[in-house]
């Protein structure tokens, strides 16, 4: 995969992640359940808008405060050829919060770390 397609990938997620989610909190209390859909909703959206990606996941959610979780998105691309079957993961941690009003947003986001597996 070239860099300049990596660059691409790292900008449509960027650019993915400021999109808020809908679901709404019970109060400021966010439940584990509610962070891992919001998770697989992020990478599943985030994977059909980028024509490489192939496949998604989602990783670990560890809470942070009643209100925060952070969890791991996962998204895979072709790799280069050099072995059969090799392929690019691309992780992404999101930083899941309540909003003032009551709904689950996501508050920030890492960059992508990725490597081939």
């Amino acid at each position: 995969m070239q860099l300049k397609t990596l660059g691409g990938i790292v900008l449509t997620i960027v650019a993915l992640a400021f999109s808020a989610a809908s679901a709404e909190a019970s109060g400021y209390y966010m439940t584990y359940g509610q962070a891992v859909a919001e998770t697989k909703r992020y990478a599943r959206n985030t994977c059909n808008e980028l024509p490489e990606c192939i496949a998604w996941g989602k990783g670990p959610c560890l809470r942070r405060s009643p209100s925060a979780f952070n969890c791991i998105a996962a998204f895979f691309y072709p790799g280069p050829g050099i072995e059969e079957g090799e392929e690019l993961e691309c992780n992404q941690i999101l930083y899941w919060g309540v909003s003032r009003g009551g709904y689950i947003v996501l508050k920030n986001f890492s960059e992508p770390n990725c490597f081939y597996v």
